[in-house]
C-alpha cells in the first residue's frame, strides 16, 4: 500500500466521529458498585497499523529498537547539517537513516528544521540556539533549491516531509504564520511534482511551546491558508514545560480536543499525527514505574481519540523519554511499550479513553468479536466489588490473572481486562 493510500485509511478514524456509549460502574472510593458493566455498542471503526507507533532514535545503526514500530524520525539531518554552505551537500547522515529504515521495513519521515545562516533573511538574528539564523525565514530561492535537491535524492525512500519544527517556539521560528504558509506552498508544489506519493505534513507546534499554545498557533496558520498545503496536521504532544514536573498524561485528551476544535473551526478534515512527544526530560518524571504508566496512557489516549501516528521522543536518548540505556538495556517504559503495542495489535474498533467517575479512566477496544477494556485510576486505587462481565486481566508486565470472585482493583497502572 502506498503511503498516501494508507493515509486515507487512517483518515477514516477521524471522519467516523468519537463516540462513547457505555454503562460504567460507580467506582468511587469505599462505595461498592452496583451497576453491571455493559459492552459499548457504538465504538468507532479504527484499525491499528505498525505506523501508529513512531519513534525517534539517536543512533539507529547501533541502537535499533527491540520493540516493533513502523515509522522513524531522523535526528541531526536538518538543513544546516545537510547544506552547511550554499550548494555544498553532505548527505551521509540522512543516507544512513534512509538505509537502515529500508533494511528494517519502516517508513522514514523527514523534518525540516532551522535555517542555515547563509540562507537566512536575517542572518545575524539571535535565537535560543545561537546566532545561526536558525529562526528567521529563509530566502525563497534557497529554500526551493534545498527542497528540490532533498526530494529528488530520496524520491520513493522518504515517506513524508514535515514542513517545520515547533514554529510556536522562538528558538525554531521567528517569522509569521503567513510567511510559514508561503514556505509551505513552495515546498508542497515541489514535493508533489517530484514524488506524488509522498505525504506532506503541516508544521508541528508544540503543546509545551512558548509564548503561544499549539492550538493558537495552528489557528493562525490555518487562517492564513495553511491547510491547502498539507495531507496531515501535526503537533508535538508533551507533558508541559521541560523546566518543571511533568503534567499527567491524561492532559493529552485536552490537547487533542482543543486541536480538533481548531480544525473544525476551519473545516479541516485531515488525519492528525503527534510527531514528537512523551513525558519530556527524564528529570520531569524520574520514577521508572510512573514512566511506564505514562507511556501506556500516552499511546492509548491518542490511539482511541483518532490520532493516526504518535512518535515517541526518544528510544535511546539519555535525557529525554529514555526507553533504552547503554549498558542496562530496555527500561521499564520500553517494556511497557511492547505491552501496549500488544494490546493494540489487531484492534478493529475503539472508544476514546475518557474519565468516567472521579479519577477513573477507561477505554474500550474490540478485536474481532472480543471486547476489552483498559482502566486506570489517575489518583490512586479503587476497589470494585461487582466484576460481572470481567473475565481476566493483564498487567503492564504481561502477567495474566483470572478474575477471581467478583472483586477487582483499579490502580494508577493501566490494566487490560477481557470483557467477554
Amino acid at each position: 500500500m502506498k503511503p498516501l493510500q494508507r493515509l486515507m485509511t487512517y483518515g477514516l478514524s477521524l471522519s467516523c466521529g468519537l463516540l462513547l456509549v457505555m454503562t460504567m460502574p460507580d467506582l468511587r472510593e469505599g462505595k461498592p458498585a452496583s451497576a453491571t458493566v455493559q459492552a459499548s455498542t457504538n465504538l468507532q471503526p479504527i484499525v491499528f497499523t505498525p505506523q501508529f507507533v513512531g519513534m525517534h532514535v539517536l543512533s539507529p545503526t547501533r541502537h535499533w529498537p527491540t520493540i516493533p514500530f513502523g515509522a522513524l524520525r531522523p535526528t541531526g539531518t536538518s538543513w544546516p547539517y545537510v547544506e552547511p554552505s550554499k550548494g555544498k551537500y553532505d548527505w551521509h547522515g540522512l543516507d544512513s537513516y534512509v538505509s537502515v529504515a529500508q533494511s528494517h521495513g519502516v517508513e522514514l519521515d523527514y523534518l525540516f528544521l532551522n535555517t542555515p545562516q547563509w540562507a537566512s533573511t536575517r542572518p545575524n538574528e539571535r535565537c535560543t540556539r545561537g546566532p545561526v539564523g536558525c529562526a528567521a525565514p529563509p530566502n525563497p530561492a534557497d529554500w526551493e533549491e534545498f527542497v528540490t535537491a532533498l526530494v529528488t535524492r530520496y524520491k520513493g525512500r522518504i515517506s513524508s516531509y514535515e514542513l517545520w519544527n515547533e514554529p510556536n517556539a522562538p528558538g525554531y521560528w521567528t517569522g509569521t504564520p503567513a510567511q510559514m504558509v508561503d514556505m509551505a506552498a513552495r515546498a508542497y508544489r515541489i514535493i508533489k511534482s517530484i514524488d506524488p506519493h509522498a505525504i506532506v505534513v503541516s508544521p508541528s507546534p508544540s503543546s509545551s511551546g512558548w509564548p503561544q499554545p499549539h492550538d493558537v498557533w495552528m489557528d493562525q496558520y490555518l487562517a492564513a491558508g495553511g491547510a491547502k498545503y498539507a495531507d496531515v496536521i501535526a503537533w508535538h504532544g508533551y507533558a508541559g514545560r521541560n523546566d518543571r514536573p511533568a503534567l499527567p498524561p491524561e492532559d493529552l485528551a485536552r490537547q487533542i480536543a482543543v486541536l480538533h476544535s481548531v480544525l473544525a473551526k476551519h473545516h479541516v478534515n485531515l488525519p492528525v499525527w503527534n510527531t514528537e512527544g512523551g513525558w519530556g526530560r527524564n528529570t520531569q518524571l524520574p520514577d521508572p514505574d510512573q514512566q511506564a504508566s505514562f507511556l501506556v496512557k500516552w499511546y492509548l489516549i491518542q490511539f482511541t481519540n483518532g490520532i493516526a501516528r504518535a512518535y515517541w521522543y526518544q528510544w535511546d536518548g539519555p535525557e529525554w523519554g529514555t526507553l533504552w540505556r547503554e549498558g542496562s538495556g530496555v527500561t521499564p517504559a520500553g517494556t511497557a511499550l511492547g505491552q501496549v503495542r500488544n494490546w493494540l495489535q489487531d484492534v478493529t474498533a475503539a472508544s476514546p479513553c475518557q474519565q468516567q467517575n472521579n479519577a477513573v479512566w477507561a477505554c474500550d477496544l474490540m478485536k474481532g468479536d472480543a471486547h476489552y477494556r483498559v482502566m486506570w485510576n489517575a489518583a490512586g486505587t479503587t476497589s470494585y466489588s461487582d466484576a460481572q462481565g470481567f473475565r481476566s486481566a493483564v498487567d503492564l508486565d504481561g502477567t495474566q490473572h483470572p478474575i477471581e470472585g467478583k472483586s477487582i482493583t483499579v490502580g494508577t497502572r493501566p490494566t487490560f481486562f477481557r470483557m467477554n
